[in-house]
């Protein structure tokens, strides 16, 4: 299995963010916009380059033009990610937020390679489950590949929970 566990960040990292998030409010996913399998009316946002589901247009997403700030935010913890991973050599043009998502067991069908998961929050649980081995991606970036690996959360959350998916 190729998963990579990069260097653990720590939790004053993520206070900007946090604080940022703690102001807006993250909207529910319709049944129209919703991945199929997860559960309905989940709150998630993407940031970055995205190519528009309905559209085909290619562009800075609407949660980026929104909330320019968080976008930046996000991005500087993408760097420190990055600079910190060893040499990783790994770079994303999009960014999904999701806040309290217990995702059912998927495979990314659209996120083809590699991408970098990092959960933060007052929260406990919903752990991120990879090919039936549990860990705690809680400050500490899971690098792997979801198009080829089953993944999931515990279905255990207590608290609030975001996380953040570099692809």
């Amino acid at each position: 299995m190729d998963i990579t566990f990069l260097t653990p960040l720590d939790k004053l990292v993520f206070h900007s963010l946090e604080t940022m998030l703690l102001q807006i409010k993250i909207k529910p996913k319709s049944l129209t916009n919703n991945r199929r399998g997860f559960p309905e009316r989940h709150r998630a946002m993407t940031f970055g380059i995205t190519t528009g589901r309905f559209d085909g247009i290619t562009g800075l997403s609407h949660a980026s033009r929104k909330y320019p700030h968080i976008y930046e935010e996000i991005l500087k913890i993408g760097k420190i990610i990055y600079d910190g991973g060893g040499g990783i050599g790994f770079e994303f043009k999009s960014i999904h937020l999701n806040n309290n998502v217990i995702c059912p067991k998927h495979k990314d069908t659209k996120n083809i390679g590699k991408s970098i998961l990092v959960s933060f929050g007052d929260y406990s649980g919903a752990n991120i489950v990879i090919e039936d081995n549990i860990y705690d991606a809680k400050y500490n970036p899971i690098l792997f590949d979801g198009s080829k690996l089953e993944h999931w959360n515990t279905n255990d959350l207590i608290g609030n929970k975001y996380s953040l998916v570099f692809f």
